[in-house]
C-alpha cells in the first residue's frame, strides 16, 4: 500500500491565500478630450459645504460622439439642471461612493467581508490598459468611473440656442461665425455629499481651538480630484484651467449665522436641511468657536493653483468675495488644489534675494511667497530661508522656472510632509521649528527643496507612463541633493549617497523593478519611499559613469537641456518625459550604450554583492584580483518578518506583486585604486564582465620600483619629536586621527599600538591598502579579504569620506570575528576625538565603541574611552561634572548628543549595564545647564531621557537564569541568614532616580510646553521601553491620560503606540476605544498613523512577539516504548516559522483572533464610520480579511408586504356608502412550498477509549490495479470481530485528502490508544481499491451553512449495547498485543473530519472482481482528532494513487442497462415505498465459502464517516429505462442521481438480505477462499438502497448468528412507452 508518512513537527501549514485579483477594467478610451475647464466654488464653513458649478469644454475627435462620460465621486449632481452649450441635455447620475453605505436589509457581520468588497469594487484599484500621455493630446481621454453620462446635443439645436449669444461666448464654446460646432461646454451644477474624500476642515468641529481653514487632499492614483469637483479624472488629460472660489471675507464672517427672521441673500441658500440636530444638540445659533475679536476680523487667504487674475466682493453679500486663479499651462486635475484660511503672508523672495542676485537672474527670478496660519510667520522664515536660494541655484544650472511664482503654504492635520501642485505647495505644520533648534533644520531644508524641484519635473515635465514615474521622482531628487551638496558641503552628499546606498542594498532583495514599482503605488505609501531612495541613487551612479566616460557635466546637462526644450516649444509633447528619450539623450551626452545599464538597474532588480580576493604575484610583479558575485546566495536565505515591513508584506503578498527579475551578474566598469609602497594611489580601470561562473579575474600591474614608506607609530614619534624632520627619500603624508600621541596621552587614556607581528606584517606587504570601486560608481556590498590594519590605513590616510565610511563598516562587520580589542577601540577613539574627520564618520566610531567596553578581554576599555571622551570635550578639566551648554559647533552637538546614547548600550557578562555608566548618564541629565546656550537643549534632554531608559534594560541574549545554591551541614539555627548573599540595592535606587527625573521633565512640560512636547514624548517613549523589559510595573493609565481630544497629536499617537507595543490590543475595552479613535478621529494625520500602528500591533501578534507568560512548556510525551514527541522542539519550530514565513504568519494571526467576536465587531462598526476616506475604507477591509474567515452566507432582512383590506360601512342618509380600509403586514405566505427537511440532531458521543492499538502500513507493497482484495495472511487466519454499534453519518461531507507522491518506501508501525474492552474497536478490512472512485458520502447535506470552515467537527457515536466478543477477536487482543497486519486499519474511536469542500458529491459504490457490489473500504481520516486525549503522537498518511488511478478508469467495464418489457402487471406485487431503484442482472454462481463465512457479516461498519453497510448482490431486481420527470411518491425531492450507499433500516430486528450482506461482499473478510471474478460482460454497477440516517445494528446472540432469510423479489417499474 503506498503511501507517504511524514512526521508531526510542525502542523500542516495552511494553503497559501491566492492574490487578490484586481478588477479588470476594459473600457476604451473616450475620442474627446478638454480643452479648457473652468470651476466655480463656494465653500461653507459653518456648515462644512461646497458647491459650485463645473464648466467643462469637451472636443470630440470624431464627428460621431454622443455621449461624454465625466467623472464624480461623491457629488449630488442635479442632472435636470445640466446644460451644454446653453442647451438643456440628458445625464445620468450613479455615485460608486453609494455602495460604502450599508443597505437597511443588510444584517452583516465582519464575515461578510467578501460582500463588502464586492460592493466597493468599483472604488478599488483596476487594472486597465494604459493610454500614455503622449497619445492623450488631441487624441483621446481615459475617465476613472465615467459615472457622469451626459448626453450631446445636435450643432443645430446648438446652434439655434446659442442665436443670440455675445461673440465672447461663442468663441469660448468653439462655436464659430460659419455655424461650425468645433465644441460643446458642459455645466454641472453640484454639492459635495462627503467632503473627507477631497477636502479636509480644521478648526471648524466644536472643542477645536484651531485656526479655521480648508484645503484640498491628494493622493497618488486617481480618484480624489473627482471628489472635490466633476472632471476628467485623467493624469494624461491635461488642459488649461480657471478657478473661481467664494469664500467669507474675514474669520468672524464665516461662522456668521443670521437670524431666523432675518431673509436669506440670493447668493446664500437656505442651510436648515444641510444636517440634522441630534438629540440633546445644542441648537446651531448657540454654537460658540471661541473667536475674539481681534481673530474675528482676520482676513481670509485663499492660496491656489496658478496666478491671481482677479478678486471681487460679492455685490449680494458683502460677507463674502471671490479669487480667480488661471493656469495657461495644460496641467493634469490632480496638480489643482487650494487652501482657504486666516493666512499670514510671508513675502520670502524680497527677504532673502539680494539686489545683486536679483539682478543678475533678471526676469528669470521667481517670487515665492510664503502663507502660514497666524503667529508663526517667523518660523516659516526660518524654515523657508534656504528656499530662495534653491530657486536662484535651479534657475542658474538647470533652467528658468516655468511659472510665475511659487508658493508654500503650511496647514495642520496634513498626512504626507509637503504635496507639490501647480506653482504651489501644501506643506505641512510640522515641519516649521523655531531658529533656536538645530536638530531638524537639514532633513526640513531637504523634503522642502523636494517639493520645488518637482515643479519643474512631477508637475511642469510629467512621466508618459507609470513605468516612467520613478525617472521624474528621481531626477527631481537629483536636483535636491545636487544643491544640498553645494549647501552642506561635498562631504555630507557622499556620506549621504553611501548612506543611501547601503540601505538599498540591505532592502532591496525581491523587490520589484524601478520599471514596476510605478504600477504599485496605490499600495500605500512604503511603495514611493523605496521609489524615493533606489531613483536618486541610480540617477547617481549614471552620472558617475556618464561623466566619467565623456568629462562633460553629466546628468546636469541634459536636465537643462530637458528644461529648456519644455520651456520654450509650443509643442505639447515636449513636456512630457520617456524612459527611451531619456536614455537616448545620456547615451548621446556620454557617447555609450546604456542597454545593459538599463537592464540591470532599471528592468531588474537586486543590488550586486561582491566578494573580492586579493594577491600579490612577485614574480610577475602584479596584484592579481578576483571578482565573484555572490547577490543570488543573499536572495535565497530568509530573511526575519519585519513589524515595520509586516503591512507591506502583506500587501505586496494578495495583490501579487512579484519581484524583478534577479541579475545574476551586474556588468560595467570599476576603478580599483590601489595605495601602492610609496604612498601614491594608482587607478586602474576594469569591466565587470558577464561569466559563466559570475567570477571575474584581473592582473592589475604593480609600479612602485623602491622600498615601501614605512610611517609606523614610533618613527611619526621621532619626527614628532625632531620637529617633524623628513628621511631621506620619505615624503609627508596626510594623517588623520594622529591625536594624542604623547606617551603621557598614550597612558593615560590606555592607548594600544600595533604589536610587533603586526608592524612585521605590515612592513612586508607591497601596498598600503586597495580601494574597490574608487568613483563610487556601484551601489553594492563589498567584501575584500584585506587586513584589519590596511582598513586601519585607508581610514586614516584616505580622504575621501565613502573610503572612511567602508573601513568603519568593516570594522563593525569584523567584531563578529575578532571580538573586543582594545586596538580597535584605541583606533574608534582618536577618530572620535580628531575633530578633522566628518561628523558621521565620528558618530559611528561612537556607536561601535560599546561593543569594545567587555570586562573579560578588554577590562571595560570602550567605556572609559567613551567616558574620557565627554569629559575631555564637554565636562571641566578633572571632573565629571558638564560644563554649561554650547550648541554653536552643530558638529560638536551632535558629539555630544551621541556619546551618552551609546554609552547606554553598553551591557556586561550578566546582561547589565555597569553601574559607572548608568550614573554617569543620570549626572548629565541632572546637572545639564543650558543658561549660556543661544540654541534649545530640548532635543538633547530628551535624548538623555531615552539613554537612561535604556541602560536599564537587560540584555535577555547575555543574561544568564540565576541559580540558587545553599549548603546545610547541620551546625547552626541562622544558616540561611550566613549564606545568603548581600543584596544590592543600587539598581533599585538608581530606577527610582531615574524615573523621578524623567516624571520631572514629564511634569515640566504640562506648564512649560516645550517643542512639539518632545518632553512628554519622550518620557512616554522611556517608560513603554521600561515597561516592556518589565522593569517596572504595567501601568496603562500613565498613557490613558494623553488620549484625550484636545492633547497634542503626536503625544496621541504616541500613548497609542506604546498601549499597543505593552499588549493591550487582547483588551476588549482598549481595542473598542483603539478602533474609535482609528474610525473617528478628525485629524487625517492621526488616523494614518494610528492605522501604522495597529498593523504594527499585529505584526506582533503574528510573529508571536510577546509569547504567553502564563503558558507552560510542555514536557516530552511518551507513549509506550514505540514513540516519543518532543513537544518541545515542535513548539520552537512553530515560533521559527511565525517569524520568518508570511503565510504561517498570518494563519497564526487569524488562529489567535478568529474567535475574538469583540475585535470583528469593532472593525466591521469602524468601517461604517462617515469620516473615513475610500482608501481607509479598503485598508481596514483588508486588515478584516486577514483576521476573519469569510462567510458567503448573508442575512437579509425585508419588511413585511403591506396589504389593505377595504369594508363597507353603513349608508348613509345622503346615501353614501362609507368604506374603512385597514392596513395590516402579510407574515404568512400565500403559496405552501417545499422545504429540505433538517437533519436529525447528532447521537452523545461515546466514551473515550484508552488502551492501545497499532496501525501498520506496509509502504513496500506496489500498487495494484485488480479488482482482488489484497488480505494478508495474518487477517485470513483470525476469525473477524464482533459487532460493534455503526457510526451515525455527520450531515457534512467527508473532504478527501489528495495524495501525494512518497518518498520512501518502508514500514512503519505506529502505536495508538487500543478500545476499551466496553466498547471494542470496530475493525476495517480495507482492500486496494481503485483511488478514481470516491467514498461514499451522506445522502442528506446539511442545510446549515459552514461559517468557520477551519473548524473540525467531531462524529459522535450513539451508545448501543455491545455484544460479548466472540474467542477469535479476543485472540487478536489479548494482553494487549496489537494485531500485525500490513492493510488492515484501526481508525480511532473519535475521528475529526476536515472542513467540507465547496461542492458536496455524492458517489455510487464500484462493482468489485469478486462479487457483484461492494462498498469501498474508508480511507483513514487526514487527521485523528486529539481532543480530550493526551498530547499523544499521531502520523499523517496520504495515499499515493496518482500511478494506477487512469489504468483503472480504463479497466472499469462499460456500464449497461437492460430494459425489460414487462406484461404481468396484474401479479406484481410492488410496495409504494420503494426507496431507490435498481437494475435487472444476472447472478454469478455463489462460492462455497458463502455459508462459512455468514457470522462475519455481523461485523458492524467502522467509526469512519466514510463508512456505511454493505449491500446484498445476489438478488435480481428491475428498473425501468429512464427516470421519470416528476420525483417518485417514494423518493425524496432531494436525492441526487448518484445513489448514496444504503444503512440498515431500523424497523428491522433481526437482520435479513437488505441489512446483512454475504462474505463475498466483504473485501478481505477471511473463513474462506475469495471469489473468482465474474467476466468483464457481467460487471454491471448496481445503485445501492436508500440510505437511512438512523442505522440500527442487528442483534445478535451469544451463539452462532441466525441464518438470514431469502428476501422477497421487489419490483420498481413503470409502463414501457
Amino acid at each position: 500500500m503506498p503511501g507517504v508518512v511524514e512526521p508531526e513537527l510542525l502542523e500542516e501549514p495552511e494553503p497559501e491565500p491566492a492574490p487578490v485579483e484586481l478588477p479588470v477594467d476594459n473600457t476604451p478610451p473616450r475620442p474627446y478630450v478638454v480643452f479648457k475647464q473652468h470651476v466655480e466654488l463656494e465653500i461653507d464653513f459653518r456648515e462644512k459645504r461646497v458647491h459650485g458649478r463645473s464648466h467643462i469644454l469637451v472636443v470630440p475627435i470624431e464627428p460621431d460622439i454622443t455621449e461624454v462620460y465625466i467623472d464624480a465621486r461623491q457629488c449630488g449632481i442635479d442632472v435636470k439642471n445640466i446644460t451644454v452649450s446653453n442647451c438643456p441635455a440628458q445625464a445620468f447620475y450613479e455615485d460608486p461612493c453609494d455602495k460604502i453605505a450599508t443597505p437597511d436589509a443588510y444584517q452583516w457581520t465582519a464575515a461578510q467581508w467578501p460582500v463588502r468588497k464586492r460592493r466597493m469594487e468599483r472604488l478599488l484599484h483596476h487594472r486597465r490598459k494604459e493610454v500614455p500621455v503622449m497619445a492623450h493630446d488631441l487624441a483621446c481621454c481615459q475617465p476613472l468611473d465615467g459615472s457622469l453620462r451626459v448626453t450631446l446635443p445636435t450643432a443645430d439645436e446648438v446652434k439655434k440656442k446659442n442665436r443670440d449669444a455675445p461673440k465672447t461666448d461663442l468663441q469660448e464654446m468653439l462655436i464659430h461665425a460659419d455655424g461650425n460646432v468645433q465644441g460643446y461646454r458642459v455645466s454641472i451644477p453640484f454639492e459635495l455629499k462627503n467632503v473627507h474624500n477631497g477636502l479636509h476642515f480644521v478648526g471648524v468641529d466644536e472643542g477645536d481651538t484651531r485656526y479655521p481653514h480648508v484645503y484640498t487632499r491628494h493622493s497618488v492614483e486617481p480618484g480624489t480630484a473627482c471628489s472635490i469637483f466633476p472632471c476628467i479624472d485623467d493624469p494624461g488629460c491635461r488642459n488649461p484651467w480657471k478657478i473661481s472660489i467664494t469664500c467669507p471675507r474675514t474669520l468672524g464672517d464665516a461662522f456668521y449665522q443670521p437670524l431666523i427672521a432675518q431673509p436669506h441673500s440670493k447668493s446664500v441658500p437656505a442651510l436648515s436641511n444641510s444636517r440634522k440636530r441630534k438629540f440633546g444638540e445644542e441648537e446651531p445659533i448657540k454654537r460658540d468657536y471661541g473667536l475674539t475679536e481681534e481673530d474675528k476680523q482676520l482676513e481670509m487667504t485663499i492660496v491656489c493653483s496658478g496666478f491671481l487674475t482677479g478678486e471681487v466682493i460679492d455685490k449680494d453679500d458683502e460677507t463674502k468675495k471671490t479669487m480667480t486663479f488661471e493656469i495657461d499651462n495644460n496641467k493634469a486635475a490632480k496638480h489643482i488644489g487650494f487652501a482657504i484660511g486666516p493666512f499670514e503672508h510671508v513675502d520670502l523672495w524680497s527677504e532673502f534675494r539680494s539686489e545683486e542676485d536679483d539682478t543678475k537672474l533678471g526676469v528669470s527670478a521667481a517670487k515665492v511667497h510664503g502663507y502660514c496660519l497666524p503667529g508663526r510667520a517667523e518660523e516659516v522664515r526660518n524654515t523657508c530661508a534656504a528656499l530662495v536660494t534653491a530657486v536662484d541655484h535651479f534657475v542658474l544650472h538647470f533652467g528658468r522656472y516655468p511659472f510665475e511664482n511659487y508658493k508654500v503654504c503650511f496647514i495642520d492635520d496634513m498626512v504626507e510632509d509637503t504635496i507639490p501642485l501647480c506653482a504651489f505647495s501644501l506643506c505641512s505644520s510640522r515641519l516649521l521649528y523655531p531658529s533656536d533648534i538645530v536638530d531638524t533644520e537639514i532633513e526640513t531644508t531637504r523634503t522642502l527643496v523636494y517639493s520645488l524641484a518637482s515643479q519643474w519635473f512631477g508637475v511642469n515635465i510629467v512621466p508618459n507612463t507609470k513605468a516612467d514615474i520613478w525617472l521624474v521622482m528621481g531626477i527631481a531628487w537629483y536636483m535636491t541633493d545636487y544643491f544640498m551638496k553645494a549647501l552642506c558641503g561635498n562631504n555630507t552628499f557622499r556620506f549621504r549617497m553611501k548612506t543611501m546606498a547601503d540601505r538599498l542594498v540591505e532592502i532591496d532583495l525581491k523587490r520589484p523593478s524601478l520599471q514596476d514599482m510605478g504600477e504599485h503605488l496605490y499600495l500605500g505609501s512604503f511603495e514611493v519611499d523605496f521609489m524615493n531612495l533606489k531613483a536618486p541613487l541610480v540617477l547617481f551612479i549614471l552620472d558617475r559613469r556618464l561623466s566619467k566616460s565623456s568629462g562633460a557635466a553629466g546628468i546636469s546637462r541634459i536636465i537643462s537641456r530637458m528644461v529648456s526644450k519644455a520651456n520654450t516649444s509650443t509643442q505639447s509633447n515636449d513636456d512630457v518625459l520617456t524612459s527611451d528619450l531619456f536614455r537616448k539623450a545620456c547615451e548621446k551626452v556620454g557617447s555609450t550604450r546604456l542597454e545593459s545599464f538599463w537592464n540591470q538597474w532599471i528592468v531588474g532588480s537586486g543590488c550586486p554583492r561582491f566578494d573580492v580576493f586579493q594577491r600579490f604575484n612577485k614574480k610577475k610583479l602584479c596584484v592579481e584580483m578576483t571578482v565573484r558575485q555572490t547577490q543570488d546566495i543573499a536572495a535565497a536565505k530568509v530573511r526575519p518578518i519585519d513589524k515595520n515591513d509586516f503591512w507591506r508584506d502583506v500587501r505586496e503578498e494578495t495583490h501579487a506583486v512579484y519581484a524583478g527579475e534577479l541579475q545574476q551578474a551586474f556588468t560595467g566598469p570599476m576603478t580599483i585604486r590601489i595605495h601602492e609602497a610609496d604612498g601614491t594611489p594608482y587607478e586602474h580601470i576594469v569591466e565587470i564582465r558577464e561569466d559563466g561562473a559570475r567570477s571575474v579575474r584581473f592582473e592589475i600591474p604593480y609600479n612602485t620600483k623602491y622600498k615601501r614608506l614605512k610611517r609606523n607609530r614610533r618613527q611619526r614619534e621621532r619626527a614628532m619629536a625632531n620637529n617633524n624632520a623628513k628621511e631621506e627619500g620619505q615624503k609627508e603624508l596626510y594623517y588623520l586621527g594622529d591625536v594624542l600621541q604623547h606617551p603621557d596621552d598614550v597612558e593615560e587614556w590606555g592607548f594600544r599600538d600595533w604589536d610587533e607581528d603586526t608592524e612585521a606584517k605590515m612592513d612586508q606587504e607591497s601596498y598600503e591598502w586597495i580601494r574597490m570601486d574608487a568613483d563610487f560608481e556601484w551601489i553594492c556590498e563589498m567584501k575584500t579579504n584585506l587586513p584589519a590594519y590596511m582598513y586601519a590605513s585607508q581610514l586614516q590616510q584616505d580622504r575621501d569620506v565613502a573610503a572612511q565610511q567602508d573601513s568603519m563598516l568593516f570594522l563593525k562587520q569584523s567584531f563578529a570575528k575578532s571580538g573586543a580589542h582594545p586596538l580597535v577601540s584605541t583606533i574608534l577613539t582618536r577618530t572620535l576625538l580628531d575633530p578633522r574627520y566628518f561628523y558621521g564618520i565620528r558618530l559611528m566610531a561612537a556607536e561601535e565603541l560599546p561593543r569594545h567596553a567587555v570586562q573579560e578581554q578588554v577590562d571595560w576599555i570602550g567605556l572609559r574611552h567613551l567616558q574620557k571622551t565627554f569629559q575631555h570635550f564637554f565636562c571641566y578639566p578633572g571632573s565629571d561634572t558638564p560644563r554649561p551648554n554650547n550648541f554653536s559647533d552643530k558638529r560638536q552637538y551632535m558629539i555630544q548628543c551621541a556619546i551618552p546614547e551609546a554609552m547606554a548600550h553598553i551591557r556586561g557578562e550578566d546582561g547589565k549595564c555597569p553601574k559607572e555608566a548608568r550614573r554617569f548618564i543620570l549626572g548629565l541629565l541632572q546637572a545639564n545647564n543650558n543658561s549660556e546656550n543661544v540654541f534649545s537643549d530640548q532635543f538633547y534632554i530628551c535624548k538623555l531621557i531615552k539613554a537612561v531608559a535604556v541602560c536599564q534594560i537587560p540584555d535577555e541574549k547575555k543574561a544568564k537564569p540565576k541559580m540558587s545554591m545553599s549548603l546545610s551541614f547541620g551546625d547552626g539555627d541562622n544558616e540561611d541568614e550566613i549564606m545568603a548573599e548581600a543584596i544590592d540595592t543600587e539598581p533599585d535606587e538608581f530606577r527610582d532616580q531615574a524615573l523621578e527625573e524623567i516624571e520631572r521633565y514629564r511634569r515640566r512640560d504640562e506648564y512649560a510646553p516645550s517643542f512639539q512636547n518632545c518632553f512628554t514624548v519622550a518620557a512616554l517613549d522611556a517608560l513603554c521601553c521600561l515597561m516592556k523589559a518589565n522593569v517596572i510595573p504595567l501601568d496603562p493609565l500613565t498613557f490613558v491620560q494623553y488620549l484625550q481630544d484636545k492633547t497634542y497629536d503626536i503625544v496621541r499617537i504616541k500613548a497609542c503606540e506604546s498601549l499597543v507595543e505593552l499588549g493591550l490590543l487582547d483588551k476588549p475595552e482598549f481595542l473598542r476605544f483603539f478602533f474609535s479613535l482609528i474610525s473617528t478621529d478628525p485629524s487625517p494625520f492621526v488616523r494614518d498613523q494610528l492605522f501604522k500602528v495597529l498593523c504594527r500591533g499585529l505584526a506582533g501578534i503574528a510573529i508571536g512577539e510577546r509569547p504567553d507568560a502564563n503558558k507552560q512548556m510542555t514536557q516530552p510525551v511518551k507513549e509506550g516504548l514505540d514513540l516519543v514527541v518532543e513537544q518541545e522542539n515542535s513548539e520552537r519550530q512553530k515560533a521559527k516559522a511565525r517569524k520568518e514565513d508570511l503565510h504561517v504568519a498570518l494563519a497564526a494571526l487569524k488562529e489567535q483572533t478568529e474567535d475574538d467576536e469583540e475585535l470583528q465587531e469593532v472593525i466591521w462598526q469602524a468601517l461604517d464610520s462617515p469620516v473615513l476616506t475610500v482608501t481607509e475604507r479598503i485598508n481596514l477591509l483588508e486588515i478584516c480579511s486577514l483576521l476573519v474567515d469569510d462567510d458567503p452566507a448573508l442575512m437579509v432582512k425585508f419588511k413585511f408586504p403591506e396589504v389593505w383590506s377595504a369594508t363597507r360601512g353603513e349608508r348613509t342618509r345622503d346615501r353614501k356608502c362609507v368604506i374603512n380600509f385597514h392596513k395590516r403586514y402579510r407574515t404568512k405566505s400565500r403559496g405552501v412550498y417545499a422545504t429540505q427537511a433538517q437533519p436529525p440532531p447528532p447521537p452523545p458521543p461515546l466514551p473515550r477509549p484508552e488502551p492501545k492499538r497499532t496501525i501498520t502500513l506496509n509502504l513496500n507493497r506496489t500498487p495494484s490495479i485488480s479488482g482482488k482484495p489484497a488480505v494478508s495472511t495474518t487477517s485470513q487466519s483470525q476469525p473477524p470481530p464482533a459487532a460493534s454499534p455503526a457510526p451515525t453519518l455527520p450531515a457534512t461531507p467527508v473532504s478527501t485528502p489528495v495524495p501525494t507522491q512518497p518518498k520512501s518506501k518502508k514500514s512503519i508501525s505506529v502505536t495508538m490508544p487500543k478500545p476499551s474492552a466496553a466498547a471494542p474497536a470496530p475493525v476495517v478490512k480495507v482492500a486496494k481499491q481503485p483511488p478514481s472512485s470516491a467514498s461514499p458520502t451522506a445522502t442528506k447535506p446539511s442545510t446549515k451553512s459552514i461559517t468557520k470552515p477551519t473548524t473540525k467537527p467531531t462524529i459522535k457515536h450513539t451508545p448501543k449495547p455491545t455484544p460479548k466478543p466472540s474467542a477469535s477477536q479476543e485472540k487478536i487482543v489479548k494482553n494487549g498485543e496489537p494485531r500485525r497486519d500490513s492493510i488492515s486499519v484501526l481508525p480511532p474511536i473519535r475521528p475529526t473530519i476536515e472542513p467540507q469542500q465547496p461542492e458536496q458529491k455524492l458517489h455510487t459504490p464500484k462493482v468489485n472482481g469478486n462479487s457483484g457490489l461492494t462498498v469501498k473500504a474508508p480511507r483513514p481520516l487526514k487527521r485523528a482528532s486529539t481532543e480530550g486525549e493526551s498530547d499523544r503522537p499521531s502520523k499523517i498518511v496520504k495515499l499515493d494513487t496518482s500511478g494506477f488511478r487512469d489504468a483503472m478508469k480504463k479497466l472499469q467495464p462499460p456500464k449497461k442497462i437492460v430494459t425489460v418489457k414487462f406484461t404481468s402487471w396484474d401479479r406484481l406485487n410492488t410496495r409504494k415505498e420503494s426507496p431507490a431503484s435498481v437494475t435487472i442482472r444476472a447472478a454469478g454462481k455463489k462460492p462455497t465459502s458463502e455459508k462459512k463465512s455468514a457470522s462475519s457479516n455481523h461485523s458492524p461498519a467502522p467509526s469512519n464517516p466514510r463508512t456505511t453497510p454493505t449491500i446484498t448482490t445476489g438478488v435480481s431486481k428491475v428498473v425501468p429505462k429512464a427516470a421519470p420527470k416528476g420525483t417518485p411518491k417514494g423518493t425524496p425531492k432531494g436525492t441526487p442521481k448518484a445513489t448514496p450507499p444504503p444503512q440498515s433500516r431500523p424497523r428491522s430486528s433481526t437482520p435479513t438480505s437488505t441489512t446483512q450482506p454475504p462474505a463475498s461482499s466483504q473485501p478481505g473478510s477471511s473463513g474462506g477462499k475469495p471469489r473468482k471474478p465474474l467476466p468483464e460482460m457481467m460487471r454491471k454497477p448496481l445503485p445501492s438502497a436508500a440510505s437511512n440516517p438512523h442505522p440500527t445494528p442487528s442483534k445478535t446472540s451469544s451463539s452462532s448468528p441466525p441464518i438470514p432469510k431469502p428476501p422477497k423479489l421487489k419490483f420498481k417499474v413503470r409502463p414501457h412507452s
